[in-house]
């Protein structure tokens, strides 16, 4: 059975508005935490530590995580959050 290298989707996410004061900022990559609570997959952006020692599994946004299951990919991209076979690489 194969296992798969895994990177979490993303969001680019830049200043709002057309002054010129948001020329200086710049857009930046935020990635999706994905949790599994209680068998179901979903999203969240900004996950607090006590809500993550309440999780089944949980994939930091922002990072590559290694070592996923054929099973664990199949649930994700079932789950219907915007995960897709692009999101992951057989190892």
């Amino acid at each position: 059975m194969s296992t798969y290298t895994f990177i979490t989707p993303t969001l680019e996410q830049g200043p709002i508005g057309g002054h010129r004061l948001f020329t200086h900022f710049k857009q930046r990559t935020k990635g999706f935490t994905v949790i599994n609570y209680a068998g179901t997959y979903s999203l969240t952006q900004y996950p607090s530590e006590d809500d993550l020692k309440t999780y089944s599994a949980y994939y930091m946004g922002g990072c590559i995580h290694t070592g996923i299951s054929e099973t664990v990919r199949t649930a994700m991209i079932a789950a219907s959050i915007g995960i897709t076979s692009a999101n992951f690489t057989v190892e």
